[in-house]
């Protein structure tokens, strides 16, 4: 049986957004799904702002959900047009995105 995962929510969700935006901001990460720049300083609901993407899916492998090493950043509008479809464009995962 799967462990209780906490949900991809609230101020934990935030502060992990915030993570993935101040990493990206230090080292000028692309999106991980498009590869163009993010402009780090938009915010939400702008299709163009970061938003964290779940390098494996939470759907298949919601274990990872709150691992730092499985998360990239991307374009809201990237992110959600990919949806809860599994992805193979990512690589491994690591600390080092």
């Amino acid at each position: 049986m799967q462990p209780d995962v906490k949900p991809w929510a609230g101020r934990a969700r935030a502060d992990a957004l915030a993570r993935v935006k101040a990493e990206g901001r230090r080292k000028g990460s692309p999106c991980v799904i498009c590869r163009l720049a993010i402009n780090y300083s938009l915010e939400y609901p702008d299709p163009q702002s970061c938003s964290v993407q779940h390098i494996k899916p939470r759907s298949t492998h919601p274990h990872l959900t709150w691992s730092p090493g499985n998360w990239a950043p991307s374009h809201l509008e990237c992110n959600q047009s990919l949806g809860m479809r599994d992805w193979q464009g990512l690589g491994v995962m690591s600390e080092e995105w």
